[in-house]
């Protein structure tokens, strides 16, 4: 299963699902806020507690809802245990009829599967908008600068170390502004 995010234009994203038997497009209007980023973050509390082997969380389950002005979509986003592959479920809503209700995706993706798609729809978006056109081009949020450093290192096999600091200042976890920047120049 392929995934991509795309800005296709002025304050509207899409997200498309592509495999041998299935096609989906999605999208999400600027105008009801920057829920690609409300997205990102569920995933990437995913992203974060697989990383750390932390079992704890699961299972795991989570909802946005994208909104357009005649249809909506509610994510539903799951996982059942850390060697198990996410479940992404997709109704169709409709803003004007609270009883409808249609299941359009249920797919379970591997999860490093997902985030590799996620990563190459944030390279794509930086290569096509750069970090100022992104905000220009989507209006309601900056470039998930974050997520896209992350699954770059990732990538790459870069490890972000935190600074050496004082106790107190550990909770900061501030990684050093030369390593981020290094990041985003590899090739």
């Amino acid at each position: 299963m392929e995934v991509k995010f795309k800005i296709e234009t002025l304050g509207y994203i899409v997200a498309e699902f592509l495999s041998d038997t299935k096609r989906l497009k999605i999208g999400h209007s600027s105008n009801y806020g920057d829920k690609f980023q409300e997205l990102l973050n569920k995933f990437f509390f995913i992203y974060e507690i697989v990383k750390e082997n932390d079992s704890i969380y699961f299972p795991y389950s989570t909802d946005v809802l994208w909104q357009d002005d005649f249809v909506n979509y509610k994510w539903n986003i799951s996982m059942h245990s850390l060697d198990y592959c996410i479940n992404i479920k997709i109704y169709e809503l409709s803003p004007s009829n609270s009883e409808y209700k249609e299941e359009l995706l249920n797919i379970n993706i591997k999860t490093e599967e997902l985030f590799d798609c996620i990563y190459l729809s944030l390279e794509e978006a930086l290569t096509d908008f750069g970090l100022v056109g992104y905000k220009k081009k989507w209006e309601a949020g900056n470039f998930p600068i974050y997520e896209y450093i992350m699954l770059k290192a990732a990538r790459k096999e870069v490890d972000l170390l935190n600074v050496r600091c004082k106790e107190e200042a550990e909770w900061r976890q501030k990684v050093d502004l030369s390593d981020e920047l290094g990041i985003l120049n590899m090739r």
